[in-house]
């Protein structure tokens, strides 16, 4: 789990891969941000594919609708699936 403070700009990464483990590009896909009790802290966007890759997938979001130390998920949603990654943002001191 990684800690990123509010007002950065965080890279938001996946992979999509099949059972055989070859990267595979979804017919659509989209992240979103939650709070844990499942506030909606950034909407399901659209997020771009990595240059010179067929399934590597990044957003970049500047952290600024939260103001105090907070965990929250990321959650990709492609065709038929969803993986979730809980991360930390916390203040500058």
């Amino acid at each position: 789990m990684s800690n990123y403070i509010i007002g950065d700009t965080i890279r938001l990464k996946a992979t999509i891969k099949n059972l055989a483990g070859v990267e595979e590009a979804p017919v659509s896909i989209k992240v979103s941000v939650l709070q844990l009790d499942g506030t909606v802290v950034l909407a399901a966007t659209v997020p771009s594919l990595t240059a010179g890759t067929t399934a590597q997938y990044y957003f970049d979001w500047l952290v600024d609708t939260v103001n105090e130390t907070t965990k929250l998920i990321a959650l990709w949603e492609w065709t038929g699936h969803k993986k979730k990654m809980t991360f930390d943002v916390i203040p500058t001191y």
